[in-house]
């Protein structure tokens, strides 16, 4: 199974067809009915489906290119990891983040290695850290911003220095908008938007207590930034983070917080092992801006 291969199978899902799939990869149609043909003999399995159209993914088609994308994102990164001249430091920093004041720290550090190093440059992937956390086991990512931080038996960790703070988004003027603080009572006979990771830890849960199975849990997100849409829309409260959106007096939604205090502990981790060049300049760049704040 060659790499060029695989990008010919990535071309046709991104294409939709195996015409424009040619097109883009400057072949002819022929040609390229050839290489996948030839690819799904190596896999002993169909890939695709026959149309009057063309050819498209069937099912073991998609599942393989899943394994397509991730070899194909190694492949680049082992490239430009070892490109680099001795002693140059140039090349992509790649980096995985959930959503969090946190990231101020990491934008810090992006800044000040741009700056010493003009011929870096940064990947970043935004999602939650249990969907990113695969791409960082296979190597897709030098570090992850990793909200709710655990400890990793095969990562270093570092704990980034502001508790992120639970609390709801809801509309200005609504009953929850009127009070200092809220309590798991408060929440209930509201519609509610809770993130998926912290449903999954158990995490707010836990702080509800005994009226955690009277909450009205509607729609669970992964990033809230949609999640935020919908609770200005008037769908519900949003559970979340503070200091993720701007709650300015001439905003539709404010934030209160949740009482008791309910906190979250981020960080980045990495891979025990050899860094990139450019990875170790970037984490140069973050322990240094750590250490001034």
């Amino acid at each position: 199974m060659e790499i060029r291969t695989l990008r010919y199978l990535m071309a046709v899902a991104q294409e939709g067809s195996i015409s424009n799939a040619a097109a883009s990869l400057h072949m002819t149609q022929p040609t390229l009915s050839r290489q996948l043909s030839a690819l799904e003999d190596e896999m002993g399995c169909s890939l695709f489906t026959r149309t009057y159209k063309g050819m498209e993914l069937n099912d073991n088609g998609a599942r393989l290119l899943r394994y397509a994308e991730t070899i194909i994102e190694l492949t680049e990164k082992a490239e430009n990891d070892l490109s680099s001249n001795e002693g140059s430091v140039k090349g992509s920093v790649y980096i995985g983040a959930g959503e969090s004041v946190n990231m101020r720290y990491v934008s810090e550090a992006i800044q000040l290695t741009l700056k010493r190093f003009p011929e870096v440059d940064f990947q970043l992937f935004s999602g939650t850290s249990v969907d990113l956390m695969d791409g960082m086991a296979r190597g897709t990512y030098d570090f992850l911003l990793e909200c709710e931080l655990k400890e990793h038996v095969d990562m270093n960790v570092l704990a980034l220095p502001v508790l992120d703070r639970w609390g709801v988004m809801t509309l200005r003027g609504s009953r929850l908008s009127t009070l200092e603080s809220v309590r798991p009572t408060d929440l209930v006979g509201e519609t509610l938007l809770m993130a998926r990771q912290a449903m999954k830890t158990g995490m707010l849960n836990k702080w509800a207590g005994k009226v955690a199975n009277d909450l009205d849990i509607r729609i669970m997100y992964s990033l809230p930034l949609n999640a935020m849409l919908l609770a200005r829309a008037g769908a519900g409260t949003l559970l979340t983070y503070e200091g993720l959106f701007e709650t300015g007096s001439d905003t539709e939604l404010t934030f209160v917080p949740l009482e008791p205090e309910l906190t979250s502990r981020q960080g980045i981790i990495w891979r025990k092992g050899l860094l990139s060049k450019q990875a170790t300049a970037f984490l140069d760049a973050l322990q240094e801006c750590l250490m001034k704040a």
